[in-house]
């Protein structure tokens, strides 16, 4: 593998770096802030033998453990003691609220948004979709739309933004309005092929819910993947904080909902949606510490 190279994770293409296991943190932070995504680190034969006391297998030649902006976020957390002169620090007092965040329009058609989640995945951030009063409405999110079936393609070419961020929210299995307005949507453009594979997705679903226990029954079917670096369950509202939020508080915020950016919201403008936090701006300021 090279030292750079891309890697497909679950439909999300990521940029991997080797990271040699005798390197520092502060060659970690360097990786991570100049645009890998993750950091590949070879173990050495026997490592977990070493670990576990003599037990557990060792591992074998090409192995690797992997590294993300969560890990080095929760690593300096774990060290926050050392950084105290910077934790209690609002967000906004350390330059960390960017405005050049990624938002769509509720009533812009899905497939404008298709560059900024191209964006987003690059960042990994998010698209807010904002009111035309700078209220953020919610968002769409590249892991969880990663997460939908073959289906999301019609839902993109038919939705509006709005109800693009409801169908990722639902995992593919959004309210019958929503799922109504795909299929006349692919009705209305001729994409007669995509119409049938919807059709025959929503038929698979039924069948699957009619097999369901009793228990389960009359249940919203909603398919919940594992949380990943930045994925987060689609019940919970986006995770949100003041300019006036410590640095510490936002770090946990983000860490406990499996989020790598935090959306700012500005209390003394009617909570309108001031900016972002992110993961790779919170290891700047580590980086900065370290020099």
């Amino acid at each position: 593998m090279k030292r750079g190279s891309w890697l497909v994770v679950g439909k999300i293409v990521r940029l991997i770096r080797i990271f040699l296991e005798n390197s520092g943190i502060l060659e970690a932070l360097d990786a991570v802030l100049s645009g890998a995504q993750v950091l590949a680190v070879p173990l050495r034969a026997g490592w977990r033998k070493k670990q576990l006391g003599g037990g557990g297998g060792s591992a074998a030649a090409g192995d690797f453990c992997w590294l993300t902006q969560e890990d080095l976020v929760r690593y300096f957390l774990n060290s926050i003691g050392l950084f105290y002169h910077v934790a209690a620090r609002s967000v906004s007092s350390l330059g960390l609220v960017r405005t050049d965040f990624l938002s769509v329009r509720p009533g812009e058609a899905a497939l404008s948004a298709v560059p900024l989640i191209r964006r987003a995945v690059a960042t990994e951030t998010a698209v807010a979709v904002v009111t035309e009063d700078g209220h953020l409405l919610g968002e769409i999110s590249p892991a969880l739309l990663a997460a939908c079936d073959e289906t999301a393609a019609a839902a993109i070419a038919t939705l509006s933004a709005a109800d693009l961020m409801a169908y990722v929210d639902y995992f593919g299995s959004p309210p019958e309005h929503i799922s109504r307005a795909i299929k006349a949507g692919l009705k209305d453009k001729g994409l007669d092929a995509m119409l049938a594979l919807v059709e025959d997705e929503t038929l698979s679903s039924f069948s699957s819910a009619s097999s369901s226990s009793d228990e389960e029954a009359g249940r919203t079917q909603l398919r919940r993947p594992s949380s990943g670096s930045y994925g987060r369950r689609s019940a919970e509202e986006p995770v949100v904080c003041s300019p006036a939020s410590s640095l510490v508080a936002v770090m946990v915020q983000a860490l406990a909902h499996r989020v790598s950016y935090v959306w700012v919201l500005d209390e003394d403008s009617d909570c309108r949606l001031a900016g972002i936090v992110t993961f790779a701006d919170v290891l700047r300021v580590f980086r900065e510490q370290l020099l």
